[in-house]
């Protein structure tokens, strides 16, 4: 496969993870029955805030690791440092993906939902992979061009 297509696949996986968690955290929050003050009367702790935080930093971060990666050129002004920043996380959230998959395929018996489960394998560590090829690609046009700069 050309790596033309291997960035669009990979931006196309991030852009349905961002979907997924957006959509499904809206459905969610609209449809699920909320119980919290029959199951809990103590006062809301700061944890819960800085989780809605996290979580909005990760999916804000795969969104703009799709993009870099849908479109390579048009991204040129964005400093080398948030580019390197943006791919390591996409990288890390989709390793953990991965492992929390493969986890699940092997602590579950097995049934339909492990074909789904290695589909996810496969579109994540795509996504991945053209993460961290990206990633590195960055770090040895640097070395080049100031390799080019000494000599």
């Amino acid at each position: 496969m050309k790596m033309k297509t291997l960035h669009r696949i990979a931006a196309g996986v991030l852009f349905l993870q961002v979907a997924y968690a957006v959509v499904g955290g809206i459905l969610l929050s609209l449809f699920a029955e909320d119980t919290s003050e029959i199951d809990n009367t103590d006062p809301p702790a700061a944890g819960g805030a800085l989780y809605l935080l996290l979580v909005a930093a990760v999916i804000g971060g795969l969104f703009a690791g799709a993009l870099l990666l849908a479109t390579p050129g048009k991204f040129d002004r964005v400093p080398r440092w948030l580019k390197r920043l943006t791919l390591g996380g996409a990288f890390l959230v989709e390793g953990v993906i991965i492992a929390g998959v493969a986890l699940n395929i092997i602590t579950n018996s097995f049934g339909p939902d492990e074909f789904l489960n290695v589909v996810m394998i496969i579109l994540s560590g795509i996504a991945a992979v053209v993460s961290a090829i990206e990633l590195f690609r960055g770090g040895t046009e640097v070395v080049r061009s100031e390799a080019q700069i000494i000599s």
